[in-house]
């Protein structure tokens, strides 16, 4: 006969168990969540790798060339100033500048094929890179600075030609850059944007802000992973 005090025992040890079910259970959860995480953040940080060396090996092969560029990787930028590429006030690419730009592209040409999706045979040269992520560009902006003299208007008017200048120049050299690298979901890579004096980098120094900047865009997350983020959240 089960007394009162065995039934106690037998209703504590169900729900102990059941506990620790339940504590298994969270556990794996936890784990899921932490993996998909740490294999989020390795997909990132393997793409910025790939952006960072990129950026490095085209300015190394600029510099090369007698093309004098700078580079800001933390924001992946490829910079070259006013002065090689258009006189003042002016969206018409100079001679100097037709010759930095020509090089350029072929720079380009050769390293953008590596992080871009298009035919093989452009990506002969990728395999020496050893890249950790071969699809992670998103987009190249050709942006159009100028400094903060003159109209507001004016200057969104310049900037915004001397990114399309720019674009000409190099798809004109090399086709490829127009429509033959895309990203991962069909979008050409190469894009203008004019900025007019809204990003300076010196506000101090005008000849500085007028510029020609390449920012390099890399595919972040998609809504797809997020989504299945938040699934395995729960």
């Amino acid at each position: 006969m089960q007394t009162p005090e065995s039934h106690d025992e037998s209703y504590f040890a169900s729900f102990t168990d059941m506990l620790v079910g339940i504590i298994f259970i969270f556990i794996i959860l936890l784990m899921i969540v932490a993996n998909n995480f740490q294999s989020a953040t390795k997909k990132v940080t393997e793409i910025n790798e790939s952006r960072d060396k990129i950026l490095k090996e085209i300015e190394q092969s600029l510099k090369q060339e007698g093309v004098s560029v700078t580079i800001d990787i933390e924001q992946g930028v490829l910079r070259l100033p006013e002065s090689i590429l258009f006189g003042v006030d002016q969206y018409q690419v100079n001679e100097e500048g037709k010759i930095a730009l020509s090089k350029l592209a072929s720079v380009l040409e050769k390293y953008l094929p590596c992080m871009a999706v298009t035919e093989e045979k452009f990506k002969s040269q990728c395999e020496s890179l050893n890249l950790t992520s071969r699809d992670g560009l998103d987009a190249v902006f050709i942006e159009g600075h100028t400094d903060s003299t003159g109209s507001s208007e004016h200057n969104w008017y310049l900037s915004a030609r001397r990114a399309i200048s720019v674009f000409n120049e190099l798809i004109d050299a090399k086709p490829l850059l127009n429509v033959g690298l895309k990203n991962i979901n069909g979008i050409p890579i190469l894009n203008v944007s004019g900025y007019e004096a809204r990003r300076p980098i010196d506000p101090n120094n005008l000849s500085v802000n007028r510029r020609i900047e390449l920012r390099f865009i890399m595919r972040s997350p998609t809504p797809q992973d997020i989504k299945r983020l938040k699934h395995a959240i729960g």
